[in-house]
């Protein structure tokens, strides 16, 4: 029996590995937040280990191990979680011998069906490896049905003696002594239930059971994986091997259920559809891809492979550190190979040379204010005080640097469409007010100017804009960064990330650094080129290769900052106008002496240096 199951599963192997080759060699995981389920079939084989009143303590060989057969369906139900459908056919065979005193013998033929949830531990790895341990819980529905092996081939009963010989006759036995020594065949041919041995009558052969279950599951291609598991079924029932306390002399049993372990290896092939995403413009499948030589590559030279690299394009001989950053020993924001200064001390402001800057320094440099060098150095790090800077692990200091650099980079940037946006703002400011405020009116202008320029051969896009008319913008923001969208207009604009970094290095910020990094992400997985852009009193959103102009978008005439602090301190706008003034202000510090403020005097002293530092 064994040797066909390797057969089977060796060519199992061979042709879901083939099959997978057609796609991709090496393993992408493609479960996440926007995963489909993903169906995958298999098959296995395995070995049962039986825990009950029946003990084996017989070699097994090939003829009485105890093997069995399974079918695997699953789905995953997130990055970390699956849905397991597991089927399992095979027999449990115990041969316990005890040289005359309890000899007993017993083959249950196993039908086992379950379900079950598993967990991959992908939450402690930054991206899933070849090898990715699991462990799972579930509930089974099991049948069995037990035999023994009572006669030989002959019909002779087989009686054990107490030296250990199968004989024909009992030891006692007046005749004994023209008894045969028989062989045992190792067929069960007889039904234990029938027997009724213990007068359970037509007891149930079939229980419910809770198993659990561990393994090693190894990703041999983007479709194809193998599996090493071992399941505890921990059972309801105490009659597997037919022997339970209502047994007497030697069939005596103990009062505990019947247990047993089914370890298996399987392979598995993945049926699923692809993933999709809300976000398609930004998705491909890229089926040319060697994804193992990615993993291995090291663009940079600078010994950190690119998947492990946060930082790159690192010049060459340049020391770093473990994730491929450069080291910033001063943690001045400015990496030891291009900073002339090498011990900076924490607050100070220092130049692109690392260098600290002094009033002197900046008015002769740049013939202007302090203020001025400050704003400028706004590219290396907002504001250039960085209050929370001695927080900061050389580390987070880079990584912050650069992605700064970045976001600096997407305000600057303008985008393809910049030129259309123009042209159409002439055109719309040109109309009438009554034109200029008419959604349709603007709508046409938008579809008209676009064409013509296209046509014109002025504007030539890597992609087409899409045009579109909404009641409002449906970007949905996460609740722990509502705040930083200032304005309040449904988006996130780099210029705002901006603004928040800023404020958590200044301190005057809810978010951590931590947390800082999730809004970042946040920002360039949806946000990246954001925009904002006000036709003549008629607003529209851009986002991603769309214009949507919307139609119910009333400009209320504050600015960005009143409308933050008018939504984040409601209780101070005391006349439900929309704006805070320095009256109603005051009026709150003064509530606040009195006792009578919800507010804490944090948030007072948060509420007073965001409103007149503005």
């Amino acid at each position: 029996m064994n040797k066909i199951l390797i057969v089977i599963l060796v060519a199992t192997s061979s042709v879901l590995d083939c099959m997978a080759q057609k796609n991709d060699l090496y393993y992408v995981d493609n479960r996440g937040r926007d995963a489909l389920l993903a169906p995958r079939i298999g098959i296995g084989a395995g070995v049962f280990t039986f825990f009950g009143d029946v003990n084996d303590n017989n070699y097994q060989h090939v003829f009485t191990s105890t093997y069995g057969v399974e079918l695997l369906a699953s789905a995953n139900l997130s990055r970390y979680f699956d849905l397991d459908l597991t089927a399992i056919y095979g027999n449990i065979t115990v041969n316990e011998r005890g040289n005359g005193s309890r000899n007993l013998n017993f083959k249950s033929e196993m039908f086992i069906g379950g379900v079950g949830i598993s967990y991959n531990f992908n939450h402690l790895y930054k991206r899933p490896g070849i090898i990715q341990p699991f462990v799972g819980f579930g509930v089974a529905f099991l049948n069995f049905d037990n035999k023994t092996d009572k006669y030989d081939a002959e019909g002779n009963e087989y009686y054990y003696w107490s030296q250990g010989e199968i004989m024909s006759l009992p030891e006692n036995d007046p005749n004994s002594e023209q008894a045969v020594q028989l062989q045992r065949d190792y067929v069960y041919e007889t039904d234990l239930r029938d027997e009724n041995l213990d007068d359970l009558g037509k007891y149930d052969q079939f229980s419910f059971s809770l198993p659990v279950s561990a393994g090693l599951d190894f990703k041999m291609g983007r479709r194809v994986s193998a599996k090493l598991s071992t399941s505890f079924y921990y059972t309801f029932t105490d009659l597997i091997d037919n022997v339970s306390d209502e047994g007497e002399g030697n069939r005596q049993g103990n009062s505990r259920n019947d247990m047993f372990l089914f370890t298996s290896a399987s392979i598995s092939y993945s049926i699923g559809v692809k993933r999709d995403y809300t976000k398609s413009a930004k998705t491909n499948y890229y089926e040319d891809v060697d994804f193992y030589a990615m993993l291995l590559a090291d663009s940079d030279e600078d010994g950190v492979n690119d998947f492990d690299d946060r930082c790159a394009k690192t010049p060459e001989g340049v020391q770093v550190d473990e994730f491929g950053c450069a080291l910033d020993s001063d943690q001045d924001v400015i990496q030891d190979y291009r900073d002339d200064e090498d011990s900076t001390a924490l607050n100070n402001v220092v130049n692109l040379r690392g260098v600290t800057l002094t009033d002197e320094m900046m008015l002769e440099a740049y013939k202007d204010s302090v203020a001025t060098e400050r704003a400028r150095m706004h590219k290396i790090y907002p504001s250039g005080i960085l209050s929370k800077r001695a927080e900061l692990t050389t580390q987070d200091s880079t990584k912050l640097a650069i992605m700064m650099m970045d976001i600096q980079n997407d305000i600057e940037a303008e985008s393809e469409f910049s030129q259309l946006f123009e042209e159409i703002s002439k055109d719309v400011y040109s109309q009438t007010p009554e034109q200029a405020g008419s959604v349709e009116n603007v709508f046409e202008s938008v579809d008209r100017i676009y064409k013509k320029m296209v046509d014109e051969k002025a504007l030539a896009p890597t992609r087409p804009l899409t045009i579109t008319k909404q009641e409002n913008n449906s970007t949905t923001i996460p609740p722990e960064f509502v705040d930083a969208d200032y304005n309040t207009d449904g988006l996130i604009t780099a210029a705002e990330v901006m603004r928040v970094i800023e404020e958590v290095l200044e301190g005057t910020s809810s978010l951590n650094i931590s947390q800082l990094y999730n809004l970042i992400d946040f920002y360039n997985e949806y946000m990246e080129g954001a925009e904002v852009i006000n036709f003549g009193g008629t607003m529209a959103v851009y986002v991603d290769g769309t214009l949507n102009i919307l139609d119910n978008y009333k400009s209320d005439g504050l600015t960005d900052t009143e409308r933050f602090l008018a939504n984040k301190y409601k209780e101070v706008d005391f006349n439900g106008d929309g704006k805070l003034t320095s009256d109603e202000v005051n009026r709150m510090i003064t509530l606040f002496k009195e006792g009578k403020s919800s507010y804490t005097q944090e948030g007072i002293l948060d509420l007073i240096d965001l409103f007149f530092d503005e």
